[in-house]
């Protein structure tokens, strides 16, 4: 095509206007309008508004537009089949042919065979091999799956177990391939579901492996939600009352085991005098006592708390070792009546 130039494209304008002033194609009232229009371009792009010459390759305008219309829609077509065949080729299962398929599954044995030996990376690479061969065999996928969880690569299993569900939803066995490698994930719950799933396709003739494999994930998804349960479920009165038998314990006693002396305020009755009954019947002051009769020397310490000397003055009791009280004759008359 030659160059085109403003001018060509012009020229091109006028006479497609005046053939349709020449052709009656415009109403009359508009004639005029058009000759002052087809005068403005020629003067504007300095052309002869006379001349008869056919510009783009020898094509009037109305034939270069029609021309332009034609191959757009050719084009659309060819693109809009090209389009239809390529998605038809990729939504349609590649074609493998007898050869190929043989080879895939020698490839295959090869890979049970390392299984079996425990060969679990040598198995990966024939099964591997079998699946770049002939993508559309679920059971290389379902074996490769079952050589990943074996060698612990448990992530890239889920990808295997799930790429052959997706192939195949009804093959059974990458059910099981997925709950194993859940399971060895820690997520009991998935795993127990993907067993669920593979029993559901069983129907009647459940296999073992699946049985209990559903079974082991059941279990010990139920004791991760007993477990999460038992640690929440706690009621407020619950922990109240806990806190309150805590702070009371920690209270009662002070170093040593012995009962908090701060306390020993709460043990005296009216007129300032201890009620005895209440000490005889509280474990911590009955602990101590029988603590304090048997070691001498930490009676003799509790002696040098000024509280507690003033205490042993209110009950009147005196003359023990080193000036200290002799607590056998308040308590152990109690203390040999507890004993069996």
């Amino acid at each position: 095509m030659s160059s085109i130039k403003n001018k060509d494209i012009a020229l091109s304008i006028v006479q497609f206007l005046k053939q349709a002033v020449s052709n009656k194609q415009i109403a009359e009232d508009y004639v005029e309008s058009l000759d002052v229009a087809i005068d403005c371009i020629a003067d504007a792009f300095e052309v002869d508004k006379d001349e008869q010459v056919k510009v783009f390759d020898g094509k009037s305008l109305p034939e270069l537009i029609q021309a332009g219309l034609s191959g757009s829609s050719s084009s659309a077509s060819t693109a809009s089949a090209t389009t239809s065949t390529s998605t038809s080729s990729s939504s349609s299962p590649v074609e493998v042919d007898a050869a190929t398929k043989e080879k895939a599954d020698a490839l295959k044995v090869e890979g049970n065979r390392a299984m079996a030996a425990k060969d679990f990376s040598t198995a990966i690479s024939k099964y591997t091999e079998a699946i770049e061969l002939d993508g559309s065999n679920v059971v290389y996928l379902s074996n490769r799956a079952a050589a990943y969880s074996s060698s612990q690569q448990h992530e890239k299993a889920v990808a295997d177990a799930e790429a052959a569900i997706k192939l195949n939803p009804n093959f059974s066995k990458a059910y099981s391939r997925l709950g194993l490698a859940k399971y060895a994930l820690g997520d009991a719950k998935a795993s127990m579901d993907a067993y669920k799933k593979g029993l559901d396709i069983e129907g009647p003739n459940k296999s073992d492996a699946m049985t209990k494999g559903y079974e082991t994930a059941k279990t010990r998804f139920e004791e991760e939600l007993e477990n999460s349960i038992s640690k929440t479920d706690v009621t407020p009165s619950e922990s109240e009352s806990s806190s309150s038998a805590g702070a009371g314990a920690s209270a009662g006693a002070g170093a040593g085991g012995l009962p908090d002396l701060g306390n020993l305020g709460n043990l005296f009755g009216s007129g300032g005098m201890p009620n005895l009954s209440e000490m005889m019947n509280n474990p911590d002051i009955m602990a101590a006592a029988n603590r304090m009769m048997q070691d001498p020397q930490a009676l003799s310490n509790l002696m040098s708390n000024p509280a507690v000397r003033q205490m042993a003055q209110n009950f009147g009791l005196g003359g023990g070792a080193g000036g200290a009280p002799d607590l056998s004759n308040l308590f152990g008359g109690a203390n040999r009546g507890s004993q069996e």
